[in-house]
């Protein structure tokens, strides 16, 4: 999979957390990534036009077609390869970034044609509609610079491996080109998560852990299985021919959309935020961390007022509807990428954030939640606004709290608030064991 930073969306600034921003740091970090990337992918391109021998792999080429062109055939046959895999993609529920189906055919790509060819491939084969309709222009020029760093990288490893395996005399064992191609792609997917986790930190004012955490959770499930799939892809281009990867890309491009169908289960279908079950999953992983003492978080229950006589109004469940997937795109829209939002179902709500380690935190953040839900909605039978009650429960660090403790707790305390008639309040804090 290939994680690729979404733009940002038109209220960026409204998101719940306040993090101090690096916007400065930020605009000189993208400039000098696209002005480095894209002129190390000039100078290397420059390189393979005068000495094609030197910048440019023969196993590459497709056989049967002339010389001049073989090598650039089988160039855009691979681009088109990893095209086709970004015609399906997996969205985080905050909408801030995308997983996408590109990392065997990286893969191939350097193994078969070197630097330049696999960098080519990383930079024109992952561009996708997606982020050329989301993401700023500079965005998408310094998400083609990261790649083609990161491949560049990557190609430099391999080639590395390839010579001590000369040296050792095992040039055409398959075993010193798988072992070379786990090195390449190990430095592409580690650059590519340096750079990207550099942006991400200057862009949304997060800790490198948290980071780096996101970009694990994203690539530790399937980044061998893909490199391994690559190294396959190369292995058949070699015995077969450029129709065999072909055949063999469109039977793991239909295992990858079922995947993505089945991932889908796993959003509300109106809201887009995260459904019951995976957001337990999420607490769940929230809770470990703070019983291990490394972090904690805080889990918020939202149940709407007054939206039972807004919903039975004359346009019956429409209007409701509406009401509900704005407010889902309000939260999916205002929380970090470390953070969670998820429909327990009708008008309830569930936000995990992060990091909050005191109760003052997580009811300003609650406060801001407030402000967000009760903002006016504008729907086919005019503006409407609801209230909201918000239950918080605390996932302290070194407290032994499981996910059904917090969701009962929040549960609990959000009762009170709208016995109260709405507002906020707290489940009582214990003392850490």
């Amino acid at each position: 999979m290939r994680l690729t930073l979404a733009g940002r969306p038109p209220d960026a600034e409204a998101t719940l957390l306040a993090v101090p921003r690096r916007t400065a740091l930020l605009a000189v970090f993208t400039a000098v990534t696209i002005v480095v990337g894209l002129g190390l992918l000039a100078v290397s391109t420059a390189v393979l036009l005068v000495s094609p021998a030197i910048g440019l792999r023969p196993e590459i080429r497709i056989n049967g077609l002339d010389p001049a062109i073989a090598g650039v055939a089988g160039i855009a046959a691979w681009i088109a390869f990893a095209l086709a895999g970004g015609l399906r993609i997996l969205r985080d529920p905050g909408g801030h970034a995308t997983l996408t189906f590109h990392l065997p055919f990286n893969t191939a790509a350097l193994i078969l044609g070197g630097p330049v060819a696999g960098a080519w491939v990383a930079v024109v084969g992952t561009i996708d509609r997606r982020e050329l309709r989301e993401a700023p222009w500079y965005g998408v020029l310094a998400n083609r610079a990261m790649l083609a760093i990161a491949a560049l990288a990557g190609g430099l490893a391999l080639e590395g491996v390839l010579a001590i395996g000369r040296v050792a005399g095992l040039e055409d064992a398959p075993v010193a080109w798988l072992v070379a191609g786990i090195a390449g792609t190990l430095v592409l997917a580690v650059v590519s998560a340096l750079l990207t986790a550099t942006t991400i930190v200057l862009r949304d004012g997060l800790a490198f852990g948290d980071t780096f955490a996101l970009i694990d959770r994203s690539f530790r499930r399937t980044a061998v299985a893909e490199t391994l799939l690559g190294w396959l892809f190369a292995v058949v281009w070699l015995a077969a021919g450029w129709w065999a990867p072909a055949l063999c890309t469109a039977v793991v491009l239909t295992l990858w959309r079922a995947a993505a169908d089945a991932e889908a289960l796993d959003h509300d279908a109106l809201t887009g935020v995260l459904s019951r079950r995976a957001f337990a999953l999420r607490v769940a992983e929230a809770a470990e961390r703070a019983r291990r003492g490394i972090d904690g978080a805080a889990y918020l229950f939202l149940d709407l007022d007054d939206f039972k006589a807004l919903n039975d109004g004359p346009r019956s469940h429409h209007v409701g509807d509406q009401v509900l997937a704005a407010l889902g795109d309000r939260l999916r829209r205002g929380i970090r990428v470390t953070d969670a939002a998820g429909r327990r179902g009708g008008d309830e709500f569930m936000i995990l954030f992060n990091g909050v380690r005191d109760e003052a935190t997580a009811v300003r953040m609650a406060q801001r939640i407030v402000e967000l839900v009760t903002a006016p909605y504008q729907t086919d039978d005019g503006v409407k606004t609801v209230g909201v009650s918000i239950g918080i429960a605390l996932a302290v660090p070194g407290q032994r709290d499981f996910e059904p403790d917090l969701r009962g707790h929040a549960d609990s305390a959000m009762y009170e608030a709208k016995e109260a008639g709405g507002g906020i309040r707290v489940w009582p804090e214990s003392t850490p064991e």
